[in-house]
């Protein structure tokens, strides 16, 4: 018999709708779960929604303060999906409540916050042992996707190399429009850097590290924003606006590896076709650096990072490619099935040879506790992804052992993210 988990939601906007997707989905996706979350409670800003939410769930409860959630003896989990600015009180009270907690990103909108946030974890009792013992996760649900699992796979065998550059993208295309109204994303605890830049900073450093230094350059295309949709007919200078602080666009540039990424090892595999760094020692007995990680350095790694919401025709479009010294890989959210990848220890020759661009067909090809539902050859997509980061979560939780995206992961991606928004204000480079 299965452990069951009572779960509290905290907000049930979007993505509080796809984190209880996720969870009803488990049974089926992932059945070799030995716990079985279930939502009981639900929080929400206002009575009609709460009430909405309810009915959807099928919860036994609603209410409009998350501390009757967090405070609840009888709930085992709390997920915070509700927006930015609002995490960081809920989260201190489930630390305190020892709650286990899964968490939308970024995990929380200031710096300051961060600090506060990580001291709260890292309490202690009279005895030295951590106060808060319970089990935490982020939806860094890009981790989710078979397919740059395997890029990882590919990345910590040594088939690329060492990593001499990369370049990851975001595109969406909703502030494009000056009459796109005013929301909390166009405040100080929104834009582009904590919105879109948090999953693609989650991806560099699951796949490679991150970098020692970023030079960052934001854009806000229209500073201020109507509080309301326009009206037919309506002209945007007959409505109320407020002033947009939140960038819209960033693009940066990174170079070499932080402290912890410049300890990442690969094995140093035997072929005719490689170009290591000749300035590299051996980091141990067979193995050598991920990448030149000093960015002063002139063989350091390179990246380019973009995340904008200003780009027309764009959906929920992200890509990524990494090259190394041995090879490539390319990944395309709207592709998701497949990873691309180039071994450039292939002979090439007259015709072509045996070089080129293989297509790996990931699919729906998961390891435990998950299954290849409904078929290993369907078509994966964007909730897809957020399933198998749920269910890493809560086999966490079944199993005692942490998560690598939990709450430590998102305060590490939350420096950088800083690091990103102070580089932007003063265009200069800034060290991570």
């Amino acid at each position: 018999m299965k452990k069951t988990l009572r779960v509290g939601l905290i907000g049930f906007g979007m993505i509080g709708k796809v984190h209880a997707y996720c969870i009803s989905a488990l049974p089926y996706y992932a059945p070799g779960l030995g716990v079985a979350p279930r939502v009981v409670a639900v929080a929400t800003s206002r009575d009609e929604t709460a009430a909405r939410a309810k009915e959807t769930l099928g919860c036994d409860r609603a209410t409009v303060d998350y501390r009757e959630i967090v405070e609840d003896p009888n709930i085992d989990v709390v997920e915070i999906c509700s927006p930015n600015a609002e995490h960081f009180p809920a989260l201190l009270a489930a630390i305190d409540a020892n709650k286990h907690i899964y968490c939308e990103k970024p995990v929380v909108a200031s710096a300051e916050e961060a600090r506060a946030l990580r001291e709260a974890l890292e309490k202690r009792g009279p005895d030295g042992a951590p106060l808060y013992r319970g089990t935490t996760g982020v939806a860094f649900h890009t981790r989710g996707f078979t397919a740059i699992r395997r890029a990882k796979e590919l990345i910590d065998s040594g088939k690329l190399g060492q990593i001499v550059q990369y370049r990851v993208g975001y595109y969406h295309s909703s502030m494009l429009s000056p009459t796109t109204p005013y929301r909390w994303k166009h405040g100080e605890s929104g834009g582009t850097i904590l919105d879109l830049c948090s999953h693609l900073f989650d991806a560099i450093d699951y796949l490679v590290g991150l970098p020692a230094e970023v030079l960052a350059q934001k854009t806000i295309l229209s500073p201020r924003r109507p509080t309301r949709a326009l009206k037919p007919g309506e002209r945007l200078e007959e409505v109320e606006t407020r002033e947009v602080v939140a960038e819209d666009s960033v693009v940066l540039l990174t170079r070499g590896l932080d402290a912890q990424a410049a300890r990442k090892t690969i094995p140093a595999l035997d072929s005719d076709a490689i170009w290591e760094y000749p300035g590299n020692a051996p980091a141990s007995e067979g193995r050598i650096p991920i990448a030149v990680a000093d960015p002063s350095d002139g063989a350091a790694i390179t990246g380019v990072v973009e995340a904008t919401k200003l780009v027309s025709g764009a959906e929920d479009e992200a890509r990524l490619e990494i090259n190394g010294t041995r090879g490539s890989i390319k990944f395309d959210l709207m592709k998701p099935h497949r990873l691309e990848f180039y071994d450039g220890t292939r002979p090439a020759g007259v015709n072509g040879g045996e070089r080129g661009f293989l297509r790996i067909d990931c699919g729906g090809r998961y390891g435990e506790p998950e299954c290849e539902f409904p078929s290993p050859k369907s078509t994966t997509g964007w909730l897809r992804a957020h399933v198998a980061s749920t269910a890493a979560f809560y086999r966490a939780i079944e199993t005692g052992e942490s998560t690598s995206a939990d709450l430590a992961q998102g305060l590490r991606i939350q420096d950088a993210l800083e690091a990103v928004r102070e580089s932007a204000k003063t265009r200069a480079w800034k060290s991570l």
